[in-house]
């Protein structure tokens, strides 16, 4: 759906399960209300719903390149993550072709192919959904893909939002803080210290861009390095 969730509930073997469809979205860098949601229900922020136990990313098979970019930053909040590529069938049509089990290795993640107008590979969608709530480990957050000098920055504004006794952010929304300029976060964290959360922010900026590492180029920079890095080997395009 485009601009809220929706909430639909079936059955799997003998589970009964909820479906959470979020605002289809390309990344998760919320510059709306509409875009937080998503990512507040990823991380359990929001108050009417429960967090998820696994995610299911759908992507378009016949654009791998793009669509593993919003799964690069799904990895890293600390949820099981079934990957779907469906349109299977219109990837194969245009000379798009994958290994599948390599590439689930490289991404170390379960992937489930689908043709979901012809409702195939459903069954085993299913599967992999419950194979992935019954996990015996803990879901824990993947390192992330941004660089170390990126990562220190985070941590300095972790340490400098408990010293204003300001609500704690995870890693992943210090990330995004950092990242996205303008964005939802910053215009709606440490209201009281608005101004100097601000200015902060620029001069960390700064700091990362006479480190090599500038905001937001980094993360387009870093994510796009990791999908080529992981999907190259294992995906072709055939020359017509």
């Amino acid at each position: 759906v485009t601009v809220e969730r929706k909430i639909g509930r079936t059955r799997i073997e003998d589970r009964v399960v909820d479906i959470i469809d979020l605002p289809g979205t390309y990344s998760l860098a919320p510059r709306s209300l509409d875009e937080m949601v998503a990512v507040n229900v990823l991380l359990g922020r929001q108050p009417d719903t429960p967090r998820p136990q696994v995610v299911v990313c759908i992507v378009d098979a016949s654009n791998l390149e793009r669509n593993l970019y919003l799964v690069s930053q799904v990895r890293e909040i600390g949820l099981p993550v079934v990957l779907v590529l469906n349109m299977a069938d219109v990837a194969a049509e245009r000379g798009v072709t994958f290994d599948p089990a390599v590439l689930s290795e490289r991404l170390g993640l379960p992937i489930v192919t689908t043709e979901a107008h012809r409702h195939r590979g459903l069954d085993a969608l299913r599967t992999a959904i419950l194979q992935a709530a019954d996990g015996t480990r803990p879901a824990t957050s993947a390192p992330s893909i941004l660089p170390p000098e990126f990562q220190a920055e985070c941590d300095a504004l972790g340490d400098l939002l408990r010293e204003w006794n300001a609500p704690p952010l995870d890693h992943f929304l210090r990330q995004r803080l950092l990242l996205d300029a303008g964005g939802w976060l910053e215009t709606h964290t440490a209201q009281d210290r608005s101004a100097d959360l601000l200015a902060w922010l620029q001069q960390a900026r700064a700091r990362l861009a006479e480190r090599g590492c500038p905001v937001p180029a980094v993360e387009a920079r870093s994510r796009y390095r990791w999908i080529r890095e992981r999907s190259e080997e294992h995906t072709s395009e055939l020359q017509s």
